[in-house]
C-alpha cells in the first residue's frame, strides 16, 4: 500500500527542508564540524553541527554577538562586513578599541573564537563561521599584561550593551586547581542584570566554556558562572563525540561540539592577520590567504572552540526567532541535541527520556533541527523557583567508600582506598569472588562473569597504566576491579609506588567500577584469595543521606543543592543528587581540594531536564578517603522550572495527557504515535503525541555538490521508502531504492538526475 506519493517540492516544519549549497570559501572543507559529509557519498564522516540545514532559513541576520575575550582583530579580512556599527570596548582601557592591546599567539585568541562563531561567508577567501550574517562585536576584557580584568569591570561587561547584544560568548576560564571559585557578587549583579534587562527583558544569551582542567580535577560544576542556570556551560569533543581528554566534566553542562577535525587536529579558524599571531609563518601564492588563519596542530581547540561554535549556533536560533527568550534558546539546544558515544559509561536516559551525562551534557546540537524548531516555538511560560531547606546535623563517617571482604574471618574486613574517575557504584557492589590477575596487561582468556578482578598496577605503562589493564579485566566479563599500587621503587611523581594512594589518570571512561589499594593491601588479597576459595570481595558504598518530599508540580529545568558542611577536606567527599524519576546526578566527585567545605555552596546540574518535581529527591554525601571527618549542617533543594498540574508526577501536565491523550495512563517516555518522539518532547516543542503525521508529505531536493544531490522527507522511524525515477511526469517508473526512515527527517543522496522525475512513497506495513 501507497501511503504517499510525491514529486519533488519544497519541504517545510520539522520534516523535509532545503539544504544550503557548499559556501565558496575555499577552505570551507576544512570545516568538518560545520559539515562532514563526504562529497562523493554524502555520508558524515565525523558527529558536526549540520549547519547547511540551517542557512536556507538564516545566517544570523539580525543578531549580534558579543565576544568577550582578548580582543578581535576588527579589520580582519573575514570581519569587515560584521563589525561596523557595534558596540566594541575595552573593559581594561574604557575605550571603543576591541582589537588586541599586542600581537602574538596568546592575543589571537579571541579572534580564532570570533571566526567560529561569525567569520563572513561567500566572499571567495577564506572560511565560514556558523552565523556569517550576525554582527560581531569584540569586548576585550584582559589588561595588557594578560590579566583579567577585576570583578567589579567584569559585571560590567554582562550588562554592557545587554539591548543591542543578543548573544555572549565568554571562551575563557579561571584555572582553579580543582578549588571552588567563589563568585563575586558583583560579577553575579552583571549576568542579574543581563537577563533581567537584556534583549528587552528576555534575557541575553550567555554562552561560556566549561572549562579545560578534567586532568587537574577540576569541575565544571566548582565555576559558579559557567555552573549558573542561566548560563549555557559548553563541552568540547574529539572527532567521535567524546569529551576531550582536557574537557571539564559536571553536572551543570549542557551541550557539547566538536572541536577537532577528522585528523585529529585543531579547528580552522581565524587567526591575527600576517605572521603575529598562533602561526608565524609566511605563507606564498597561492596560498597567501594562510597568514590570516590558524589551523592544523595550531588549530582552535578546547572548550573555547565548542563555546565559539555554540554562540554561533545561539544567533541562528535567535535571528530564525527574535522573540525567544534565554531558557528558550537553552531548551531548543537540548531538544535538538544528539549522543554519538554510547561507549561513554556516563551517558544515562533520565525520566523524562532525554539522554544525558556528566561529560558531554545533552550532546552535541543539530542546527538545522534548532532553528527549525525555533521557527515554530511557543515561548515557555515565566520560570518558578522552589526551595526546600533541611537542617538537621548529621556527622559524615569517615571512609564511606572501602573494599569489604567476606566469607573468611580476617583481623580487619575493610580496606580503603581510591575510586577511579570512571563508573563509581553509588549502591554497594554485590560480593563475589575475587580473581588474581597479576599485572593483567595482556588479554585474559579467563572469564570473569560475575567476578572480581585483582589487578597489580604495572609500571612500565606509563603515564596512566591502570586504564588498559581495567579494560582487559572488564573484555573478560569482571565486574569490577581492585588495583593495588606497585613497589616503592616506582618513581613516577605523580604515583609513588608502595602505600601511596593516587587518582587513577585517564580512567573516566572505563566500563566498570575500579578501586585503587595500597600495595601491601593488595599483596594481602592475593594471598588471601590463593589461600582460601571462600574469600568474596565488593566495592562498598555507604553515604550518608537527606530526603525532600516535593509536592509542588514543576516540570524541571536546572536543580540544585545548595549545600553547608564542616568537613576538614572537601576533596574527599562524594556528592549526589537522585531525583524521584531516578536520575542521578553527580555534583561533586573526589579532588585534590584539600581546603574545607564545602562551606557554602551551590551545585547546580541539568540532567533532570523534562522530570517532574513531585516525589522524593535524595541527597548523598559520602567520604571516600579516610583521615578527615566532619558534619553535613544545612542542605537546601532548589527547584527551577513551569508550574504545572501533574498529580500523577509524570512530568507530564495533567491537562495536556487529557487534551492530547485522553487520560493519564500514558509516561513521558512513551511514543504512542511512533513517530519517535516521546510524550515528554511532544508537550515541550507542541507537537500533538497521538498523530504521527503532522506535516505535509513533501520532499525536498537540494543540490549537495555539482554531482551530488540531496533528498530528504519527512519520515516516520522504521518505515520503508521506495525512491522510484521516471523520464517525465506520468511515465512508468524504475526503483531506484529503498531507505529505512528516520524519525523526523530522512535523507539520501543521489547522483545528480538528468531528465527525470524522482518520487518518494511510504510503503504499508
Amino acid at each position: 500500500m501507497c501511503l504517499g506519493l510525491c514529486v519533488l517540492l519544497l519541504g517545510f516544519e520539522l520534516g523535509s527542508a532545503p539544504f544550503a549549497y557548499r559556501p565558496n570559501d575555499p577552505w570551507f572543507p576544512f570545516q568538518p564540524t560545520l559539515d562532514s559529509r563526504d562529497t562523493n557519498t554524502g555520508v558524515a564522516t565525523i558527529p558536526d553541527l549540520n549547519v547547511r540545514a540551517a542557512w536556507p532559513f538564516t545566517r544570523g541576520e539580525g543578531i549580534t554577538i558579543a565576544v568577550a575575550d582578548v580582543g578581535v582583530e576588527l579589520n580582519h579580512p573575514e570581519f569587515l562586513r560584521s563589525t561596523g556599527g557595534v558596540p566594541h570596548r575595552n573593559f581594561a582601557t574604557g575605550d571603543t578599541n576591541g582589537n588586541p592591546p599586542l600581537r602574538s599567539g596568546f592575543w589571537a585568541h579571541g579572534t580564532g573564537v570570533a571566526g567560529l562563531a561569525a567569520a563572513d561567508q561567500g566572499n571567495h577567501q577564506g572560511m565560514s563561521g556558523i552565523a556569517p550574517r550576525a554582527g560581531l562585536a569584540s569586548w576585550v576584557v584582559f589588561r595588557s599584561d594578560r590579566q583579567l580584568i577585576g570583578a567589579a569591570g567584569r559585571g560590567d561587561v554582562y550588562r554592557f550593551a545587554s539591548n543591542v547584544v543578543d548573544v555572549q560568548i565568554h571562551a575563557w576560564t579561571t584555572p582553579n586547581g580543582g578549588f571552588q571559585i567563589v563568585p563575586d557578587a558583583t560579577e553575579l549583579n552583571g549576568v542579574n542584570d543581563a537577563i533581567q534587562h537584556g534583549r528587552g527583558g528576555r534575557g541575553s544569551v550567555i554562552v561560556r566554556s566549561g572549562g579545560n582542567g578534567r586532568q587537574n580535577n577540576e569541575n565544571t560544576a566548582d565555576n559558579p558562572l559557567a555552573a549558573d542556570p542561566r548560563v549555557i556551560a559548553v563541552a568540547a569533543t574529539d572527532v567521535n563525540g567524546r569529551a576531550m581528554r582536557t574537557s571539564e566534566p559536571g553536572a551543570p553542562l549542557l551541550v557539547a561540539t566538536p572541536v577537532i577535525d577528522g585528523s585529529g587536529n585543531g579547528l580552522f579558524s581565524t587567526d591575527l592577520t600576517g605572521t603575529d599571531g598562533v602561526i608565524f609563518n609566511q605563507f606564498f601564492p597561492p596560498n597567501q590567504d594562510l597568514n590570516n588563519y590558524r589551523f592544523n596542530a595550531a588549530g582552535m581547540s578546547g572548550t573555547s572552540a565548542a563555546a565559539g561554535q555554540i554562540g554561533g549556533v545561539a544567533a541562528l536560533i535567535l535571528s530564525a526567532n527574535p522573540a525567544l527568550t534565554y531558557r528558550d534558546v537553552q531548551q531548543i539546544l537540548v531538544q535538538s541535541a544528539r549522543h554519538t558515544d554510547f561507549l561513554d559509561p556516563d551517558v544515562t536516559t533520565n525520566g523524562a527520556g532525554y539522554v544525558v551525562s556528566h561529560n558531554v551534557g545533552y550532546g552535541i546540537p543539530d542546527a538545522g533541527v534548532a532553528v527549525r524548531l525555533a521557527l515554530r516555538w511557543s515561548n515557555r511560560p515565566p520560570v518558578t523557583e522552589i526551595r526546600f531547606t533541611n537542617t538537621a546535623t548529621i556527622a559524615i563517617p569517615d571512609r564511606a567508600h572501602v573494599v569489604r571482604i567476606s566469607g573468611v574471618v580476617v583481623s580487619n574486613d575493610v580496606i580503603e582506598g581510591l575510586p577511579s574517575r570512571g563508573p563509581f557504584p553509588d549502591q554497594s557492589t554485590a560480593s563475589i569472588e575475587l580473581v588474581d590477575l597479576g599485572t593483567a596487561s595482556t588479554q585474559i582468556t579467563n572469564d570473569l562473569d560475575g567476578k572480581a578482578a585483582l589487578i597489580q598496577r604495572f609500571t612500565q605503562i606509563e603515564p596512566s597504566p591502570w586504564r588498559a589493564q581495567i579494560e582487559n579485566a572488564a573484555a573478560a566479563g569482571a565486574d569490577f576491579a581492585i588495583v593495588y599500587n606497585a613497589t616503592l621503587s616506582h618513581t613516577n611523581p605523580l604515583c609513588p609506588g608502595g602505600e601511596n594512594l593516587c587518582l587513577m589518570d585517564d580512567t573516566d571512561f572505563l566500563p566498570i567500577p575500579a578501586i585503587f589499594l595500597r600495595e601491601s593491601h593488595g599483596q594481602f588479597l592475593s594471598a588471601l584469595s590463593a589461600t582460601n576459595s571462600d574469600t568474596r570481595v565488593q566495592i562498598q558504598y555507604s553515604p550518608v543521606q537527606q530526603t525532600f518530599s516535593v509536592t509542588n508540580a514543576l516540570n524541571c529545568e536546572h536543580v540544585a543543592i545548595r549545600l553547608r558542611t564542616d568537613h576538614a577536606a572537601r576533596g574527599d567527599l562524594r556528592i549526589t543528587l537522585t531525583s524521584p524519576a531516578g536520575t542521578r546526578s553527580v555534583l561533586q566527585r573526589l579532588s585534590s581540594d584539600p581546603m574545607p567545605g564545602p562551606v557554602d555552596w551551590t551545585y547546580w546540574t541539568t540532567h533532570h531536564f523534562g522530570e517532574s518535581s513531585v516525589g522524593v529527591w535524595t541527597l548523598a554525601v559520602g567520604d571516600q578517603l579516610g583521615g578527615f571527618g566532619g558534619n553535613l549542617l544545612e542542605a537546601e533543594l532548589i527547584l527551577r522550572g513551569t508550574a504545572m498540574v501533574d498529580f500523577d508526577a509524570d512530568g507530564l501536565d495533567d491537562n495536556w495527557e487529557t487534551q492530547h491523550l485522553g487520560d493519564l495512563t500514558s509516561g513521558p517516555r512513551d511514543d504512542p504515535d511512533g513517530d519517535g518522539f516521546s510524550n515528554a518532547r511532544e508537550q515541550l516543542i507542541g507537537s500533538h503525541p497521538n498523530i504521527a503525521r503532522e506535516v505535509e508529505f513533501r520532499v525536498d531536493h537540494s543540490k549537495f555538490t555539482p554531482q551530488l544531490s540531496r533528498l530528504s522527507w519527512p519520515s516516520l522511524p522504521g518505515r520503508t521508502y521506495e525512491i522510484l525515477a521516471s523520464g517525465s511526469l506520468g511515465a512508468s517508473t524504475t526503483v531506484l531504492t529503498n531507505v529505512v526512515g528516520l524519525a523526523g527527517e530522512t535523507e539520501l543522496f543521489l547522483s545528480s538526475p538528468t531528465n527525470r522525475f524522482i518520487r518518494v512513497r511510504e510503503l504499508g506495513d
